[in-house]
């Protein structure tokens, strides 16, 4: 068994571990300060990563976050030396399964029981449930954005987008129903992908078929 343990505070970190091994005598871990390139690979193999909220270069929840959205699997049980009520929505909106107060560790282990075996704290969705969440978050919060970058257009940038979505990228095609010139339609699409910030034409038609699909 193979726990992760990320605090950069080096003797919160003991502190955690040596309960943790008090239990769990022939486990394997880790520590970690938060800082490492490939944390999230270091922490994609884990059985059971516990994180601070407090971190040097993010948060314990956008870290967690990060984590959630490439891994459905691993649990994550977050650690916090202020109010937990001063994390606890972040923390569940990151995927987290449960946090517990530094200064509470007798619960820890109660907690990392309840983790192992797949559950989470009331409130918290197990891993698997919290990475559906959190892309479920990720995708409105895109679709949001698309709309707002969709206000930017022009009234005839808006319709060749219309019609690229009946045409697909067939300039002649859309140039026809405008009564103007198949290069007048790529300028448009030139314009479109500008304002979208789409660096290809194809990178356009992926952002019609998903909101064509919504």
């Amino acid at each position: 068994m193979q726990f992760i343990i990320v605090d950069n505070d080096p003797r919160a970190a003991d502190s955690v571990a040596g309960f943790i091994r008090s239990a769990y005598p022939q486990a394997i871990i880790h520590q970690l300060r938060g800082t490492e390139q490939n944390i999230i690979e270091e922490c994609d193999v884990a059985d059971l990563v516990v994180m601070d909220m407090q971190l040097l270069n993010e948060s314990g929840p956008e870290l967690c976050a990060r984590l959630r959205r490439t891994n459905g699997r691993t649990p994550v049980l977050g650690m916090t030396c202020f109010p937990k009520a001063y994390y606890d929505k972040q923390f569940r909106a990151a995927g987290g399964q449960g946090l517990a107060h530094k200064e509470e560790l007798s619960k820890l282990l109660t907690m990392v029981k309840l983790l192992l075996r797949g559950g989470a704290e009331p409130g918290y969705l197990p891993p698997e449930a919290a990475q559906r969440a959190v892309l479920e978050r990720d995708a409105r919060a895109e679709a949001t954005g698309d709309e707002d970058r969709l206000n930017t257009l022009t009234p005839t940038e808006r319709t060749v987008y219309r019609l690229m979505s009946e045409y697909g990228n067939d300039p002649s095609r859309i140039a026809e129903q405008l009564g103007v010139k198949p290069s007048t339609v790529r300028t448009h699409i030139r314009a479109i992908r500008c304002k979208l910030n789409l660096p290809t034409t194809k990178d356009l038609m992926r952002l019609l078929l998903r909101r064509r699909k919504r």
